[in-house]
């Protein structure tokens, strides 16, 4: 109840409390419009570090848009965003920041984003709040700054209330333990993402139902799209990281092993869940919550490739509702198919493990697990470190085009420092090509990026590029992916 409570508190400031236009807060995470209270922006600005995409920026809205110095390498190519910490203790501009260093703990993080994919970092002293979410959701109802403004808010209340900050002492009969207990963490992560996604349905929704007019009638149309998220905490004061994933993203966490002849080599732990289809434990939950229905066809659930994502109302709404948009505001047609929703579940699953000395974690959109296995994934961050971990990853960085890599020397699978398993990946298939790698980047997540896209076959990787997934013909579609290095 408290944490319902504060959570529509929050929504309430966002909603109804009116922006200052005579107050200048560097708007460090807002690109896409969202806007805090007053009383919750000056809080976060006093309190947090928040950084954002390399594709916002604090200029006119309305001026001629200036292209960054990160893709200016050929016109033609669509704009990509890349970025990483400078070192421990500064953050440097192609991520926006505002207070505190980094959390102990951490190296450096890098990032990648391309197409429909968001990142959104926090960090407040010892904790840091790494969100990356993909789909048409985060485009038309900015889902992914609501995620991570009432995750972070009501993850730093839970801290707050154990009394963690000894700089603002609480009465005595509030003290309890000094750190909340892990299941406490992980509960307030679900509880935080399923409400921000519940809220958001119902109040575009809302708008809609609002009024007898068809004005409003796009906010249920924008409702309809979806979006998948992985976000991970990290507690580096008792060095714990808790993974929640929504969808068929990845999380991955890379740790190296010293063997008796110095070699190093990398273990493999997946830190995400598959929610999905093809995930038998996913399939038997829905069919056992919807008995006697038809709703698995082709692999997918009713056309889906997941089963728990934000947004996606068609499957969220009852049928009343979708009747309702669809005869007095522009809705669809209800799908005769779908009689007893709701169907996909805004609820993530979280893991939680201990960080040891050299561990690194790689988050990535679904894409990157069609082009490359999870062993490899691994293995190629291993061979970046194992390259750059005395040179790059303690000294500044310029901003760097990913797409045209210089040549280096060509690595197969084999020879990356990680277990194989079998190779289920479907891309490198249709692209008719071998997998071959480079290790040429100065940053990890571009560096997964290039080896997702052709690895050393530049022309496919420069062809990729160029096309739009919405008309690649299912030859690429939307990458994110974040790289943490842990101390």
């Amino acid at each position: 109840m408290v944490l319902r409570s504060a959570f529509y508190y929050a929504a309430r400031l966002r909603t109804k409390r009116p922006p200052l236009p005579a107050l200048t807060i560097p708007r460090p995470w807002a690109a896409t419009g969202v806007a805090l209270g007053l009383s919750a922006s000056l809080y976060l600005a006093a309190l947090n570090t928040v950084h954002g995409d390399a594709e916002e920026d604090d200029s006119d809205p309305d001026s001629e848009p200036v292209p960054s110095s990160e893709n200016t390498a050929e016109p033609s190519l669509p704009p990509l965003n890349a970025g990483f910490t400078a070192d421990i203790s500064q953050w440097p501009s192609p991520i926006r920041y505002l207070g505190d260093p980094p959390p102990d703990g951490i190296v450096r993080m890098y990032w990648f984003t391309h197409y429909d994919t968001r990142l959104r970092i926090m960090s407040r002293g010892h904790r840091a709040l790494i969100s990356l979410l993909e789909g048409d959701f985060v485009n038309r109802a900015n889902i992914a700054d609501v995620i991570q403004e009432n995750l972070w808010y009501n993850v730093e209340n839970l801290f707050r209330w154990y009394q963690t900050d000894q700089t603002n002492p609480q009465p005595v009969e509030f003290m309890q333990e000094m750190h909340p207990p892990p299941n406490s963490i992980v509960q307030t992560m679900k509880t935080s993402i399923s409400l921000s996604d519940e809220y958001v349905l119902n109040q575009l929704v809302g708008r809609v139902f609002s009024t007898l007019s068809k004005r409003n009638a796009p906010e249920a149309i924008r409702a309809t799209s979806s979006s998948c998220l992985i976000s991970a905490l990290y507690e580096g004061d008792v060095g714990l990281l808790h993974v929640a994933s929504l969808g068929n993203m990845r999380a991955l966490l890379g740790r190296p092993r010293t063997a008796e002849d110095g070699t190093v080599t990398y273990g493999v732990h997946v830190l995400s869940f598959d929610h999905s289809p093809d995930n038998p434990a996913e399939k038997s939950r829905i069919e056992g919550l919807h008995a006697g229905e038809d709703v698995f066809e082709d692999g997918t659930l009713f056309g889906r490739s997941y089963t728990r994502a934000l947004g996606d109302g068609k499957l969220k709404w009852s049928t009343h509702v979708q009747t309702r948009l669809h005869r007095d505001y522009l809705g669809a047609a209800p799908d005769p198919k779908v009689k007893t929703p709701p169907y996909v579940s805004a609820e993530p699953d979280v893991s939680t493990i201990k960080i040891m000395p050299g561990d690194f974690l790689v988050l990535s959109s679904r894409w990157l697990a069609e082009c490359l296995t999870d062993e490899e994934v691994v293995g190629l961050v291993g061979i970046w470190l194992n390259k750059n971990q005395d040179t790059h990853l303690h000294q500044p960085l310029d901003p760097v085009n990913p797409s045209d890599p210089p040549p280096g020397v060509i690595v197969s699978p084999d020879d990356l420092p990680v277990e194989l398993k079998e190779d289920k990946t479907v891309m490198y298939r249709r692209w008719n090509v071998p997998k071959r790698f480079i290790n040429v980047d100065h940053n990890p997540s571009t560096h997964l990026a290039n080896n997702a896209m052709g690895g050393a076959d530049l022309d496919l990787r420069r062809a990729l590029l160029e096309l739009a997934p919405s008309e690649s013909e299912g030859n690429t579609k939307a990458l994110g992916i974040a790289v943490v290095v842990f101390k």
